[in-house]
């Protein structure tokens, strides 16, 4: 509000030194109390208060205009008290906050600081152990390198000792061989031990001029022919039987997989699917093996055939209930066990092993060629008990009657219970005798 001529004067008035006498305070005097009405009444107006303010006056209307401005003043004047007061108490718990907040915010610089430390602290031990780690990878890897050396030459080495034993066991196959041979030949036959007893014999009467050496040499000379020829004997009668396995394999393979409607579904899928793994794929070339090594692969993929071989026998039997036995299954049945007991009485004429004994004790020779191989002999050369005898005639039959069963899509099924046994009883004969065979 642009001052007046009022407030000038006012202002005048309150600057002289005979009113500043009186009081530090004063406002209006003698002089200016109309000067100060004025003033006092727009000062009111404009702070809002009732206004034409009448002091000389004395209208009771205008008295109580001026009470009642001087009660808003008072209570103005109360209201700023209070409102001081608040302020003056928010103010003291503003600067208790800040002194709180400042002291907090010390507190935190100083664990600002201590972490600070604990980071430089934990950097350096970092870097350290960044160092160390490195070192011993560094180091691991070096030692990595001298064991991959240390492997390395260790395989060569190993590759080495497996050759040497490689050719080791060939060596010991072909002395493991030798030593059937030798032992072999004391089989031979009576006729020949005989032969050779009775010329012993005849020089042993004419002492006088006997020729040691010349006997000895054709002593040995009639050994080595006589175990050639039984040698020769045995290779032919060993390829014969390997081949027939071999085609009683093969026949047995086809019967298995031979379609037979529904039911041979199964098995045909199964073949179909995993040749390698299926009892119906079996190999062929074991039987070139010798005994030590091929004797559980064959074994194993008889008594497979044969529990496939039962499985179909039992899977046409429900099939087929209620059909006649044949006559020609029957007699086929009976071949086999007279063949069986025939091939039985083959190997039971060992005298010739007794006297060809008593005359390698008296050669020094022979006596240390006996001493090297008695300890094999009986282990290598003696065949199972059910196996005695065996021969091409009975194998020919088994191989007929295979063929026989593939052709009539093994009508034996329908025989029953007593043709399961027969089976049985069948293949535990012939799969120790397969093996047998094989490995002569």
């Amino acid at each position: 509000m642009p001052p007046t001529e009022i407030d000038s004067d006012l202002r005048r008035s309150s600057a002289n030194p005979s009113t500043l006498g009186m009081s530090e305070c004063a406002f209006a005097d003698i002089n200016n109390l109309e000067h100060c009405t004025k003033y006092l009444n727009q000062t009111l107006v404009t702070f809002g208060f009732p206004a034409s303010l009448d002091l000389f006056s004395n209208d009771p209307v205008s008295v109580a205009r001026t009470c009642n401005c001087m009660y808003a003043l008072l209570q103005q004047r109360q209201r700023d008290i209070e409102f001081r007061e608040s302020a003056n108490e928010q103010r003291q718990r503003l600067l208790s906050d800040i002194s709180r907040l400042e002291a907090k915010v010390e507190r935190l610089e100083a664990q600002l600081s201590t972490k600070d430390r604990d980071i430089a602290t934990m950097t350096r031990t970092e870097a350290k152990a960044t160092a160390a780690f490195k070192a011993q990878i560094d180091k691991l890897q070096q030692e990595r390198d001298e064991f991959q050396k240390m492997v390395l030459g260790n395989q060569q080495v190993r590759t080495q000792q497996i050759h040497e034993m490689k050719k080791k066991e060939k060596e010991y196959m072909k002395l493991q061989e030798r030593l059937n041979q030798v032992l072999m030949e004391k089989k031979k036959e009576s006729r020949s031990g005989i032969e050779i007893m009775n010329l012993l014999q005849k020089e042993g009467r004419q002492r006088g001029t006997w020729n040691g050496k010349k006997a000895d040499n054709d002593f040995y000379k009639k050994i080595v022919d006589a175990y050639e020829a039984k040698n020769q004997e045995l290779a032919a009668e060993n390829a014969d039987l390997r081949a027939l396995l071999r085609s009683m394999q093969v026949d047995m393979r086809e019967f298995l997989n031979a379609p037979n409607g529904k039911q041979s579904c199964p098995i045909n899928e199964r073949s179909d699917a995993d040749p390698s793994q299926s009892p119906l794929g079996g190999r062929t070339d074991m039987f070139d093996l010798p005994l030590h090594m091929a004797r559980d692969q064959i074994e194993e993929s008889l008594r497979t055939k044969m529990a496939s071989i039962k499985e179909r026998m039992v899977q046409l039997q429900d099939a087929q209930k209620g059909a006649e036995v044949t006559s020609e299954v029957t007699e086929r049945e009976l071949e086999l066990e007279a063949a069986a007991c025939r091939g039985k009485e083959h190997y039971s004429r060992t005298g010739i092993a007794s006297m060809m004994s008593k005359h390698l004790a008296k050669s020094e020779r022979p006596r240390r060629l006996s001493g090297h191989l008695s300890s094999d002999r009986d282990s290598i050369l003696s065949p199972p008990e059910s196996l005695v005898g065996v021969s091409l005639k009975t194998l020919s039959i088994i191989k007929f009657f295979c063929s026989w069963a593939v052709n009539h899509q093994i009508s034996i099924a329908n025989h029953g219970l007593v043709c399961c046994g027969k089976l049985t009883a069948l293949k535990k004969w012939l799969a120790p005798f397969c093996v047998y065979a094989v490995c002569m």
